[in-house]
């Protein structure tokens, strides 16, 4: 709740006037190849921007909207969760009708109402992420949507590398550089790679191959996905490189060769546990 006093003039009486204050959660899906990231950016389309366009049809009052998880240009969701603060109780059908009515890259899966003290980040304790990738020419409607790596794909060799990764480590060498400063120390709790069938829409007898890498985890730094792919890329790429020179970048915390972030374009925030 909150609570507004009020003083009278000429008196010590006080007036405290409580108003109700909900917390609205939502998980919701979006297509991440219209938005400039998730969060707000002043001249630029965001999710939070755009979804904050239709909320404001029964919210007057909001302010910010609090995701789970930061999400760059072009990244996906099919489970980001956020929640918001209104004085306001609207229905809870009416709000998920209009938005999914009136947003063509946002639908809202599932909106709830919890108790004040929850939290859409804090509260989180897991986050998957996954990543579709392919080294084949993509049929147009999927650039968007698959990560194209130029590289020979090795089950094996990739599987290694995000073996290296369970467990609790320092992941400063996969963070943005230039992100601000806090614990880089994060925990890996499952990380695979699997293949699966893909099949063309507009040829129902033909399909294609494509890869993905999930991984969850208690939580994740800035870039860090892309960057930590990019690096097993790399040494996808390289004869001369190993699952070891992969270790050595987490135990030594420091880029011992160069590597690029994976396109964004085949990543997506699947689920947060709670």
């Amino acid at each position: 709740m909150w609570f507004k006093k009020r003083r009278f003039c000429g008196d010590d009486i006080v007036r405290v006037d409580i108003i109700n204050r909900y917390n609205y959660v939502l998980e919701i899906s979006y297509d991440g190849s219209h938005y400039f990231g998730s969060q707000y950016q002043p001249n630029k389309i965001t999710v939070e921007s755009d979804l904050k366009k239709h909320l404001i049809f029964f919210f007057k009052d909001i302010e910010n909207l609090i995701f789970a998880g930061r999400t760059d240009s072009g990244v996906h969701a099919t489970g980001q969760c956020l929640n918001f603060f209104s004085s306001y109780k609207i229905d809870l059908k009416k709000i998920k009708a209009h938005v999914n009515r009136h947003s063509n890259y946002i639908k809202i899966n599932s909106i709830k109402r919890l108790k004040e003290d929850f939290h859409s980040r804090k509260s989180a304790l897991k986050r998957r992420y996954s990543y579709l990738f392919s080294n084949l020419e993509l049929p147009v409607y999927l650039t968007n949507y698959v990560g194209h790596i130029d590289i020979n794909i090795d089950d094996k060799l990739i599987q290694e590398c995000l073996n290296v990764l369970i467990g609790e480590h320092d992941f400063a060498v996969f963070q943005k550089t230039g992100s601000s400063m806090g614990s880089t120390i994060r925990y890996i709790y499952d990380a695979k790679i699997e293949k699966f069938k893909y099949k063309v829409l507009t040829d129902s007898h033909k399909s294609i191959i494509l890869n993905r890498i999930t991984i969850d985890g208690n939580a994740f730094l800035y870039r860090m996905i892309r960057n930590l792919l990019g690096a097993i890329f790399m040494i996808c790429s390289k004869r001369n490189y190993s699952t070891l020179d992969f270790k050595r970048l987490l135990i030594q915390n420091k880029r011992i060769f160069n590597f690029k972030p994976a396109p964004a374009a085949g990543l997506y925030l699947n689920k947060i546990w709670y």
